[in-house]
């Protein structure tokens, strides 16, 4: 059975579809303004040729006023992109009125000039004196005609009506593409600015942590913290306190951001300043509270636990103010439970704060583990959280040893997510009682 095939032909007017398909290609993939009105510049010209251009701009002035952004009259054409730049110095362009280009623009239309004859221009001098030629097309933006291309030739090349209409539709679709590259070279400068921002909000941060790891006599202490892609709200300390006693405090800020980052900063802030010589731990929070409160936070609210660990005795005496409660591991049993009592809201939503302290007699070579949401709230590719479950079948692996419990809990979180980086600040603290 015989197959049809159809033969292609190419089209008569197929070079100005090439060039026109070649200028698509050019500015959908141009990355800056500069690189697009440069493509722009050399495929119009294969099908529009011209001996000398002057673009020019009102944006953002008075009426009559206008910059000229680019001006190539000198039989020079741009070479490269990277030649002019008018919207880096923008601020460094003279402003000008009247003369041929004032006069034009000022018409508001496009214009086809066949009879061109101008020399002692009050802005142009004799620059133009050498061309009889010139189309000049407006280019919109929110309705109005903002920006100007002055096209020139030497010889009086009559422009017919397709070419004309051709220009101005190109020319125009070209104008809304560099605003969106302008939008989009801006959005980016902008997150490169609040990137080195939050870099350096993170720095300081990480510098209100505890810069090493307290010795204290009868406990084994370990620590982890391990930052999220943004400024967060993470927070742990330790306070050396009267009588050898410990206190051992681990906070969440809401959010994320340098705004989690701040509240954290406030909360080691008032914490640090703490006025009263006895830690006990329901007056410490409420302290943290008023003081957050009296801040007017809005949006943001603070979980946080803070303990008072007597090495000697084992006893710890703690508050809890929304805060996820310590796992306790048992050495000898390996049994994995929550360090139970009393349990508040979290800190700055009241203006008060009804929170009760609660001691318990730790047992020895008992383990606790402190840590904040970003362990239990961290996610496998389908979206499951690792949890409490997952905290505690990674405790059941170690010893009980500090260091341990720090390895294995990382070890598990990593099996569970496949991947290094994380949605949230990852804080624990492992606590041995000897």
């Amino acid at each position: 059975m015989a197959t049809a095939r159809t033969e292609i032909s190419p089209d008569l007017s197929s070079e100005r579809i090439e060039v026109l398909a070649s200028l698509m290609r050019g500015l959908t993939s141009a990355k800056s303004p500069q690189e697009s009105s440069f493509t722009f510049g050399v495929a119009s010209r294969r099908f529009f040729p011209s001996d000398g251009f002057v673009s020019v701009s009102r944006r953002g002035l008075a009426d009559g006023e206008y910059k000229i952004t680019r001006e190539y009259l000198n039989g020079r054409l741009p070479q490269s992109p990277t030649e002019s730049n008018p919207w880096r110095d923008w601020a460094t362009l003279p402003t000008h009125t009247g003369g041929f280009i004032g006069e034009t623009i000022d018409a508001g239309v496009p214009r086809r000039i066949n009879d061109l004859r101008i020399t002692g221009d009050p802005v142009l001098g004799d620059k133009l004196a050498d061309f009889r030629s010139a189309v000049i097309l407006p280019v919109f933006d929110d309705g109005k005609a903002l920006n100007w291309s002055f096209s020139f030739r030497r010889d009086a090349a009559e422009v017919s009506d397709e070419q004309f209409e051709m220009a101005l539709l190109v020319m125009n679709l070209h104008g809304r593409a560099t605003k969106n590259l302008v939008a989009l070279q801006q959005v980016e400068e902008l997150n490169a600015r609040l990137n080195q921002q939050l870099e350096r909000v993170a720095a300081i941060q990480r510098s209100l942590l505890p810069d090493r790891t307290p010795e204290i006599p009868g406990v084994e202490l370990a620590t982890s913290y391990l930052t999220s892609d943004e400024a967060g709200g993470d927070y742990y300390d330790f306070l050396p306190l009267d009588g050898g006693k410990w206190g051992i405090f681990i906070g969440d800020v809401s959010g994320h951001g340098a705004g989690a980052a701040t509240v954290m900063a406030m909360v080691h802030a008032i914490l640090r300043t703490y006025p009263e010589r006895e830690h006990e731990p329901a007056r410490v929070m409420a302290y943290l509270n008023r003081h957050l409160s009296e801040k007017r936070i809005e949006h943001n609210f603070v979980t946080a636990f803070y303990g008072v660990l007597e090495p000697d005795s084992r006893r710890f005496t703690f508050a809890n103010a929304g805060h996820h409660p310590p796992r306790r591991k048992q050495r000898e049993s390996g049994e994995v439970t929550n360090l139970d009592g009393e349990r508040t809201v979290p800190l700055g939503v009241f203006d008060e704060l009804d929170i009760e302290s609660t001691a318990v007699t730790l047992s020895r070579d008992e383990t606790l583990v402190f840590f904040t949401d970003g362990i239990t709230e961290a996610r496998d590719e389908s979206g499951v959280m690792f949890g409490e479950a997952g905290l505690d079948a990674a405790l059941g692996l170690c010893s009980g040893e500090a260091g341990c419990i720090i390895d294995s809990v990382h070890g598990a979180l990593y099996e569970h997510t496949k991947r290094r980086t994380r949605d949230d600040d990852q804080t624990l603290i492992a606590m041995q009682v000897r």
